[in-house]
């Protein structure tokens, strides 16, 4: 399994999960407006509604891309992109890391924590399951980041085995 195949597991993973993505686009539970939570199933499927991608290929990118969200663009995004990868003793396979930036407007941060819940389920959703390459995914590290104005990011590193070949 090449590098390639594992990073487009992930991805089609995240893409691909109604939490997560609901997460990503539905608006902070708000009694005064009357929104529920994101992940009140009086909501539409995400997926069933982004039959073209649009809302998903503008939340869920291969790249560091930040520098189109400004202020008064208030959405959340994760970002995912290979990190460190470390050769083992076993000539075939590496421990390959994956990084996962989430970067939330602060109308999602200040109504939910938004970043937590979405760290919540990446965790459940990687964390000792096997998602690809070799053998289950584990933790690594998480930190917080720099981010554009009016938002907050955290960056999670996640390591899984990987052939070299």
């Amino acid at each position: 399994m090449t590098m390639h195949k594992n990073f487009m597991d992930i991805y089609h993973l995240l893409n691909n999960d109604e939490q997560l993505n609901r997460l990503l686009y539905y608006s902070p539970l708000n009694l005064i407006e009357n929104t529920p939570d994101p992940l009140d199933p009086s909501l539409p499927n995400v997926l069933d509604i982004d039959e073209d991608w649009e809302i998903r290929t503008d939340r869920i990118l291969l790249t560091p891309k930040s520098d189109d969200l400004t202020a008064d663009k208030s959405i959340c995004r994760i970002l995912i992109y290979p990190g460190t990868r470390i050769p083992t003793s076993n000539y075939y396979v590496a421990d390959q890391q994956l990084v996962v930036d989430i970067l939330c407007h602060f109308d999602y941060e200040n109504g939910d924590l938004r970043s937590t819940r979405i760290s919540d389920r990446l965790n459940e959703l990687f964390c000792l399951n096997r998602i690809t390459g070799i053998g289950k995914m584990d933790y690594v590290r998480g930190t917080p980041i720099g981010a554009p104005v009016q938002y907050v990011g955290y960056r999670h590193a996640y390591e899984f085995g990987s052939f070299k070949k």
